[in-house]
Formats: structure tokens, C-alpha cells, sequence
């Protein structure tokens, strides 16, 4: 009796770890999430992370977004410390080129969208 209490608590444990797990892996991909681009504080613009592509901006800074990531490739900057920063695919994660006065940073799908301005 014993036994088979024990048996079924680990079996309903086993699905318990693999569903969390499940919803772990499927929130991390964050299907939806957006890179803003701002240099000198005006946005160049709003590239969604599921679209690869590569954003050449003035011939300074190159990005790609590959496989729900973004990072930076190429930079004329002298220390190329945004190229080190890596990817990024999390909300609030960013990349900083301080000479170029450059920043990418990762928003949910829904924040590109501007619906009026408050004064």
C-alpha cells in the first residue's frame, strides 16, 4: 500500500517537473519581443526578434538578429566593447556602443506601439 502511494506521488511529481520545466522553456523564447534601436536618444526604430535579419546603421554599427537574438557584429568604435556585450533576448536586456551614443534594448511586442504622448 505503501508502495504504490509512493510510486503514484512520484509519477504526479515527474509531470509536475516537466510541465513547470515546459513553461520555462516556452517563456524564455519570448515569441513576440521587439529590439528598439535609439541613438543620440531618438529611435531609429523597432525590429521584431522573430524576423532574422541584419540592421546596418550609418555604416557604424551593424546588428543581426538571429534565432530570437540580437547582437552587435560590427563596430568602428575603438574598444568595440558593444560587439563583447553579446546577445540579447530578454526584456530590458541592452547593448551599448557609448561612442556611437547607441542603444539597443529588448521591450515586448506590445511597447513599439505609441498611442499618444503625455506632457
Amino acid at each position: 500500500m505503501k508502495n504504490k502511494t509512493l510510486r503514484n506521488d512520484l509519477i504526479i511529481l515527474g509531470i509536475l517537473v516537466v510541465l513547470i520545466g515546459g513553461l520555462f522553456l516556452f517563456k524564455s523564447k519570448q515569441q513576440g519581443a521587439k529590439i528598439v534601436i535609439k541613438r543620440n536618444d531618438q529611435i531609429e526604430g523597432y525590429y521584431s526578434l522573430d524576423d532574422d535579419r541584419i540592421i546596418n546603421i550609418d555604416n557604424e554599427n551593424i546588428i543581426q538578429i538571429k534565432n530570437h537574438e540580437a547582437f552587435m557584429i560590427k563596430a568602428t568604435c575603438p574598444d568595440h566593447l558593444c560587439i563583447k556585450q553579446g546577445k540579447i533576448n530578454k526584456k530590458g536586456a541592452t547593448i551599448v556602443c557609448l561612442p556611437h551614443h547607441l542603444v539597443v534594448e529588448v521591450i515586448e511586442g506590445n511597447e513599439g506601439k505609441e498611442d499618444g504622448k503625455v506632457y
